[in-house]
């Protein structure tokens, strides 16, 4: 007896709540009472906090114990919450143009409508210092009439193709001593502007602790990619991958991020061990390249029951892996100056962020990729999959700006990249192999 549409509806829906990751429960009640007591300290106690980019050393302030936001991660919250439309069409209304890249823009819309009484997590207080590494941040800090501090590295003069291998150990060569001097340099112009704004010195010791906590909590992440890589079948899904990830880094360096990040790593391998896949009927493995789809994590699972397709890569958990991990420094200011010296460029450039994602792809097992379409060089990042057979589709659509959302459209685009390409590239290739 074949089941009707609904009835493979509830059972697909039944799948997904038996297993979703327990660890997402703790994240969103953490970041929830998190935002909560910000909020609280901030408009009633006058507690000073800053807004800092993705590639900005929070470590930092989390030493000064000066609370932080980081805009494009928090863009992602109001993405996830379905309110990035609005927030796009305010930005519109603003004067701002249609091409302002909206990811790091929205926390700035949150900022100025102070007449909306439905914002996320209640809002945004006006930041006490502003961290970017582009002159975007000003816009922020200028309307909060606070300070802007702007970092901004060095190109990288000597690339390493497989940057990676080198990155935990060799990272002074990697990243080339004359350019983390100059980020050293600038990150102590952070310092002391942060030093002020906290009302307090920094502790190099305990600076030196947060690195070290920082090292080992993306530690279990890399044990985390190995489970998912290694495992027959994936067994947690992406977006709940990308959530956990982003909301541990976030708050990085403290105890809560190293116990939650171990927690993750438990869970994801009991989850493995006892073979309980998100998939069951696992087909095709798809990786995501460059930013994520934030608007819409939940699209992830669209195809699992469909196609059997699973997607098993984003750039967080890797870069997290490759990209954070700092050993045996003698000065904590010097590795946190290496690991945002080169990290931009490791991951977008055509070079460098090439050679990285099909690395990726072949460690992963994928049969495809999925890439938000945006600037040159993650086409050209794109190109080079290609070239070696794996076949990588353009997608349409903003990481957080719901306006750009079809999801009828996104859904055939997709299905159709499944059947078309997808399907017969994996074929071939076991043909070739047989």
């Amino acid at each position: 007896m074949s089941l009707t549409d609904a009835e493979r509806e509830a059972s697909r829906k039944q799948h997904q709540e038996t297993t979703q990751l327990q660890v997402s429960h703790s994240l969103r009640r953490h970041q929830r009472d998190w935002f909560a007591q910000l909020r609280e300290d901030v408009f009633e106690g006058g507690r000073p906090y800053a807004v800092g980019a993705a590639l900005v050393p929070h470590e930092i302030w989390e030493a000064l114990d000066l609370p932080f936001i980081t805009d494009v991660w928090y863009s992602g919250l109001v993405a996830a919450r379905r309110q990035s439309g609005y927030y796009s069409d305010y930005l519109g209304r603003k004067g701002f143009h249609e091409g302002l890249s909206r990811y790091g823009a929205l926390g700035l819309a949150v900022l100025m409508d102070e007449e909306n009484p439905d914002k996320p997590w209640g809002g945004l207080p006006p930041p006490s210092l502003v961290c970017t590494s582009d002159r975007a941040g000003r816009l922020m800090a200028d309307h909060a009439g606070c300070p802007h501090v702007l970092l901004e590295p060095p190109t990288i003069r000597r690339p390493h193709p497989e940057w990676w291998r080198m990155s935990r150990w060799q990272w002074e060569d990697l990243d080339e001593s004359d350019r983390i001097d100059s980020v050293v340099e600038q990150l102590k112009e952070l310092i002391e502007v942060s030093e002020r704004v906290a009302g307090r010195r920094l502790d190099m010791d305990r600076l030196a602790e947060i690195v070290d906590r920082v090292n080992r909590q993306e530690e279990y992440f890399d044990e985390i990619r190995r489970i998912i890589i290694n495992a027959p079948k994936l067994p947690a899904r992406l977006g709940e991958v990308m959530s956990q990830t982003m909301g541990i880094q976030w708050h990085r360096g403290t105890q809560w991020a190293l116990d939650q990040a171990r927690a993750f790593r438990d869970e994801v391998k009991a989850r493995a061990e006892a073979e309980q896949w998100v998939c069951p009927n696992e087909q095709f493995r798809l990786m995501y390249v460059g930013q994520g789809l934030w608007q819409n994590l939940q699209f992830f699972t669209e195809f699992e029951q469909r196609y059997g397709a699973v997607f098993v890569r984003s750039n967080y958990l890797s870069i997290a892996s490759d990209g954070y991990i700092r050993y045996g420094a003698r000065d904590p200011l010097r590795a946190l100056a290496s690991r945002y010296t080169s990290m931009s460029e490791q991951m977008h450039i055509p070079g460098l962020g090439a050679a990285w994602a099909i690395h990726e792809a072949r460690e992963h097992r994928v049969d495809g990729g999925l890439s938000i379409e945006g600037w040159w060089g993650g086409r050209m990042i794109n190109v080079a999959l290609e070239e070696v057979g794996v076949p990588v589709l353009n997608f349409p659509v903003d990481a957080v700006d719901s306006n750009s959302w079809d999801q009828d459209r996104m859904w055939k685009l997709v299905g159709d990249f499944i059947e078309q390409r997808v399907a017969p590239a994996k074929a071939e290739r076991r043909a070739r192999t047989e």
